[in-house]
C-alpha cells in the first residue's frame, strides 16, 4: 500500500497556563510598553501552538493512495478537541501506517507531519506496539525514497529549504490549495459542518500531493 498523508492541527488551550514566559525586548524600561511587548508576545506565542506537539492537537487526517491495485480516499476528522477525540484518530493513523508494506508520500512529512505525529502519539499514552508501528526514524532517513518519499525535501534538493505546496502544486499542476484561515479550526471544530470544512481541506492538501507525488515520479526519484 502507497498513500499520500496530511494533518491538520489545532492549539490546545490547556497548555496556554504552562506556556513559558515569552522573551521580550531587554532595551524597553518604560512599564506600558513592556507590557503591550509582553502582550504582544504572549499572544505571538498562543497563535503558534498548534505548530508544537507539546502544545497542538491533531485534529484531521487524509490518505490518498493505492492499496493493491485500488485507488482510495480516506478523510478522518476528530469529532472532538479532548484526549479521547485525538487518540481515536491517531489509532486510524497508526494502523494504516503499522501495515508491513506500507509507503507514504508526504509534503515536509519529515520537518512536520510525522514528528508532530510520533510525539502526540507519545505524549498521549498511544502504544505503537498495538499497531504495529515503527518508531519515528524509520521515516526520517535522509536522502531515502524508498519508505517516504517528502516531496518537498526532493523538490528543494534536501537542503532544508521550505518550499510551500500551494506554490509548488501551482507551478507544477496549475492546481491551488483552498483558501482557508487556519486559526479559525478551534471555532470549526465546534459544528459538524466546520468539520467538515477541515476535512475538505486537508483532503486538498493531499491529493494535491499524491499527483505531484505522481508527476515527480520517475523524474526526481525512482
Amino acid at each position: 500500500m502507497i498513500f499520500a498523508i496530511d494533518i491538520e492541527t489545532i492549539p490546545n488551550p490547556d497548555c496556554i497556563p504552562f506556556l513559558p514566559p515569552p522573551e521580550i525586548s531587554k532595551v524597553l524600561k518604560d512599564p506600558a510598553k513592556i507590557a503591550a511587548a509582553r502582550a504582544e508576545a504572549k499572544e505571538e506565542q498562543v497563535s503558534r501552538m498548534a505548530l508544537d506537539a507539546m502544545t497542538g492537537r491533531v485534529c484531521a487526517c487524509a490518505l490518498v493512495g493505492v492499496d493493491g491495485s485500488d485507488d482510495f480516499s480516506s478523510i478522518a476528522v476528530a469529532t472532538g478537541t479532548d484526549d479521547a477525540s485525538e487518540m481515536a484518530l491517531l489509532a486510524m493513523i497508526f494502523t494504516a501506517l503499522g501495515r508491513k508494506d506500507t509507503r507514504i508520500v508526504t509534503y515536509n512529512g519529515m520537518g512536520f507531519d510525522l514528528p508532530f505525529l510520533y510525539k502526540r502519539a507519545m505524549i498521549l499514552g498511544l502504544q505503537l506496539g498495538e499497531y504495529g508501528a515503527p518508531p519515528l526514524t524509520a521515516w526520517t532517513k535522509r536522502y531515502s525514497t524508498d519508505r517516504h518519499c517528502d516531496l518537498m525535501q526532493v523538490w528543494t534538493g534536501w537542503n532544508s529549504k521550505y518550499e510551500k505546496l500551494d506554490n509548488v502544486a501551482n507551478m507544477v499542476l496549475r492546481e491551488r490549495k483552498i483558501e482557508i484561515d487556519v486559526t479559525t479550526f478551534p471555532e470549526l471544530m465546534k459544528t459538524s459542518a466546520g468539520r467538515e470544512k477541515i476535512g475538505e481541506y486537508c483532503q486538498k492538501d493531499t491529493e494535491l500531493t499524491w499527483r505531484l507525488w505522481r508527476k515527480m515520479e520517475g523524474y526526481l526519484f525512482v
